[in-house]
């Protein structure tokens, strides 16, 4: 599931969003682009686009038009304005919402810039370096944040990197919540796995990142490289 977050990444001159039937991209307060909340589908499908105006309504067919295709309407208008048929949600966005997203994409081309260009110094200062495995991009990336794994093959103390970096006042999180048949809620699906899930693991137990800003972090990068080499030794 691509999102803002992570995508407006191009593979062969396609950007993120175009492959398959549906793209979904997150416009979370902390995310490339901001609503606050709520997020964005793209589809070139109509059927698709119909069903998700329905789910984002309860069910409901209010915002369908008549020959939609995805149900027949039965004539009794009295009924008919209160009819679901889908499970559905509330998550109808709200005008400011769209406004203030739409004023962010006609910013979006810079920010992205600006991301990559300290994502460039990012890897210079950290490509090589056999402590720590980075971000590698397929195609080119938006870069939401910097992720680092320390090496497996290396004994270094994550703990006491974590406290580095806590004590130098650099934020830091898990990679995008690491490995999810570790947290609490996968008891509430019914799941199967094939296979060592050996990566997701390392990535939970190894991984971190820090954050990534649309404005010059050249000096804080230099700073997270130095306390990085400090706590790593």
């Amino acid at each position: 599931m691509p999102s803002l977050r992570h995508c407006f990444v191009q593979n062969g001159g396609k950007p993120a969003g175009t492959f398959g039937n549906i793209g979904t991209f997150s416009t979370f307060f902390s995310h490339h682009i901001s609503t606050m909340e709520g997020g964005v589908i793209v589809t070139n499908d109509t059927a698709l686009y119909h069903v998700a105006r329905s789910m984002r309504a309860h069910g409901w067919t209010r915002d369908l038009p008549e020959d939609s295709g995805i149900y027949d309407k039965r004539g009794e208008d009295f009924f008919e304005a209160y009819r679901f048929i889908l499970p559905g949600y509330n998550a109808r966005p709200l005008e400011l919402s769209g406004a203030v997203g739409v004023e962010q994409l006609k910013k979006l081309d810079a920010m992205i810039a600006a991301r990559r260009r300290n994502a460039a110094l990012f890897q210079k200062l950290f490509a090589g370096d056999e402590r720590f495995i980075i971000q590698r991009e397929n195609g080119k990336s938006s870069w939401f944040c910097f992720t680092l794994i320390l090496n497996p093959a290396l004994a270094i103390d994550r703990a006491q990197v974590m406290a580095a970096l806590k004590r130098a006042d650099i934020g830091y999180r898990i990679i995008t919540g690491g490995n999810f048949l570790r947290h609490d809620v996968i008891k509430y699906f019914d799941y199967d796995c094939v296979g060592e899930i050996k990566n997701a693991n390392v990535v939970h137990d190894r991984g971190f990142f820090v954050g990534n800003h649309p404005q010059d972090l050249a000096p804080q990068i230099e700073r997270l490289r130095e306390v990085l080499d400090e706590a790593a030794r």
